[in-house]
């Protein structure tokens, strides 16, 4: 093996290293500050169901990070989205019962809506439920296999509602809200119930 191809390996190994240590659950130091948490319970999966989750929001996404990754899922299509996502800074972590790792978040688009209630976009650059064994898979028809996950939550005005996944349906781009978006949301089967919003507004 040659001196170039052993750091070439050593360079990977490392970056691999520091990906999974920034999505592993904190235990000390400072606390980091959230633009909003959530709670929630999963559903409709087998297995996955009935799972505890946390969902953690750094910060929003910014307009200009959110057209940069409408762009890459315009031009590479939703297959090759994962690059794109995994190239992006994280925003917020997903957290679930069964698992110390963390899902990191790279896109939060948020939408406020007339009557007070919220439209949340998040994109995980890995599927939920992926780092448990057997992983995570949606019952029904409508399920749906990316190798990263959008997640589209519903809440009003108190922050009370439910969520939907990319598990159990497609994605469309949605320019308005600068994200992908789950394709017949109305239809879309609920994995996410008992959404609450604990922290932030």
């Amino acid at each position: 093996m040659s001196a170039h191809t052993r750091v070439r390996r050593g360079t990977l190994i490392a970056v691999t290293f520091v990906s999974l240590l920034a999505a592993t659950r904190p235990t000390t130091g400072q606390a980091p500050k959230f633009v909003a948490r959530f709670a929630a319970t999963t559903a409709g999966l087998n297995p996955g169901t009935g799972v505890a989750l946390k969902i953690d929001v750094l910060r929003w996404s910014t307009d200009e990070e959110a057209d940069r990754l409408v762009a890459a899922f315009k031009e590479k299509g939703a297959k090759q989205w994962a690059d794109a996502l995994q190239a992006a800074p994280s925003v917020g972590y997903v957290w679930a019962a069964t698992s110390s790792l963390g899902y990191s978040v790279k896109l939060t688009r948020r939408v406020a809506l007339p009557d007070g209630s919220s439209r949340l976009i998040l994109a995980t650059e890995r599927p939920l439920g992926s780092w448990d064994r057997p992983a995570w898979k949606a019952v029904g028809p409508l399920a749906a296999d990316y190798p990263f996950s959008v997640i589209e939550i519903r809440v009003d005005r108190r922050g009370i509602g439910e969520g939907k996944a990319s598990l159990a349906a497609k994605l469309v781009l949605d320019d308005a809200m600068k994200a992908p978006v789950l394709e017949g949301y109305a239809t879309a089967p609920v994995l996410l119930t008992k959404v609450s919003r604990t922290e932030g507004s």
